[in-house]
């Protein structure tokens, strides 16, 4: 009596609670499934970086105007024309040891014409090509004599040729092909063709003696010294081309713009000043403005005015004293100027700086989100493997009780129609 009791207990209450209790395990370990999958999908998304916004640069401040000189302040006709400082310039040499490469043949007819071009302006038949030297023997000259083979004697070289000149420019500009060394030589061209035959030759030269050691800056050269040599038709001396190619050749940034700005205002001058104007232009580059070609320009624009009233022979001369007594009136601008671009430097810097943190800082996070993801990636993989660990052991569990209760209901049918077969007999 008492176990039938305890069964029917059992069948009605402890069976329903269990089936609720293992049915909310098996909802909860789904719901753990399905976060973890997203989780996991959410995952496998590659991490995006933050791009880090720089700020605009502040405008820069105006400068302050520049003090003019007057023409009284300069006192040409009584003063003696100043002795100019000396600009150092560096001595090339020619001495160098390469191992011959493997020609590069592209280009080379084209070459060849340029070159057939240059012996048209420079004839060979009135002009030395060879250069000079000498013949030494080694051996004594009674071997040559003799044997006349070549290594009896030795060619020393007292001044090289045009031909050995032009592969020492085509060297230091790094002009390895023919390609690059036709843009060398028909820059060259370009200046000798506006110049008289007489003039080519020491033209060249000072084209040869002055490479910069990069093709382009070499190109741009020659295509500014042809705009001054055809403000200068008349000029008998070719010294300013050595100058003006000498300045290009130091001055990477600065020498084309400062030889395109002298063919600007060159013409303005005196005929038989040109050539000196030019020295006094380099000269106050250097000495009076510091390599500021934008100072420079702008004391000259302010000098150009006052020629009118200047006499030819004192042009050179007052040009100097001006750019001195510039200075000296403008030194409170410059330093002004110099305040103004410190400020603007410190701005840039500022916002560089702000901007390199801000990288610095999404880059982190970048890196922040990436492993967290891989992390989150590694737990949700692991969620899902015990929801469905879980969800098969609850299951096995809920077989095992629905099992367990048809058993029960089995055994509760066989024992009633038991007693019912015990009554009827």
């Amino acid at each position: 009596m008492k176990t039938n009791y305890f069964s029917k207990v059992e069948n009605k209450y402890v069976f329903n609670v269990s089936l609720i209790f293992w049915h909310l395990f098996i909802t909860l370990s789904t719901l753990a499934v399905v976060v973890c999958l997203a989780i996991f999908i959410w995952s496998i998304i590659p991490a995006s970086q933050r791009e880090a916004e720089k700020k605009p640069y502040p405008a820069k401040k105006q400068y302050p105007a520049p003090i003019k000189v007057e023409l009284n302040e300069l006192q040409i006709a009584s003063t003696k024309e100043e002795a100019l400082p000396v600009v150092s310039e560096q001595i090339q040499t020619t001495t160098t040891t390469t191992k011959k490469p493997v020609e590069d043949m592209r280009g080379k007819v084209d070459y060849e014409s340029s070159f057939n071009t240059l012996k048209t302006l420079i004839p060979s038949a009135r002009y030395s090509w060879q250069g000079a030297g000498y013949w030494s023997y080694p051996y004594g000259e009674r071997y040559w004599t003799v044997y006349k083979q070549e290594k009896y004697r030795q060619w020393n070289v007292t001044e090289a040729g045009i031909e050995d000149k032009l592969k020492y420019a085509y060297h230091r500009a790094n002009a390895d092909n023919y390609i690059d060394k036709k843009q060398i030589l028909d820059g060259y061209i370009s200046v000798l063709k506006l110049l008289a035959e007489e003039k080519r030759v020491s033209a060249i030269e000072y084209l040869m003696s002055n490479v910069a050691d990069n093709i382009s800056q070499n190109v741009n050269i020659c295509k500014s010294l042809t705009n001054v040599v055809t403000n200068m038709p008349k000029e008998g001396n070719n010294a300013y081309i050595n100058q003006l190619a000498l300045f290009g050749e130091k001055n990477p940034n600065d020498g084309s713009p400062f030889i395109d700005y002298t063919a600007t205002i060159i013409y303005k001058f005196d005929v038989a000043r040109r050539a000196e104007i030019i020295g006094r232009l380099i000269t106050g580059y250097y000495f009076y403005f510091s390599n500021n070609l934008s100072m420079l320009k702008e004391a000259t624009d302010l000098f150009l005015p006052l020629l009118t009233r200047i006499k030819p022979e004192n042009q050179s001369k007052a040009i100097i004293q001006y750019y001195g007594v510039f200075r000296t009136k403008n030194y409170a601008r410059d330093n002004s100027i110099t305040q103004i671009e410190d400020e603007y430097q410190q701005s840039i810097n500022e916002i560089e700086n702000q901007y390199n943190i801000d990288q610095l800082a999404a880059q982190q996070e970048y890196y922040s989100d990436k492993m967290s993801k891989t992390e989150y990636r590694l737990k949700s993989l692991a969620g899902i493997g015990g929801g469905i660990v879980l969800f098969v052991l609850i299951a096995v569990v809920l077989v095992f009780f629905s099992i367990q209760r048809s058993v029960r209901k089995i055994e509760e049918k066989i024992a009633t129609n038991g007693e019912a077969e015990n009554r009827i007999v």
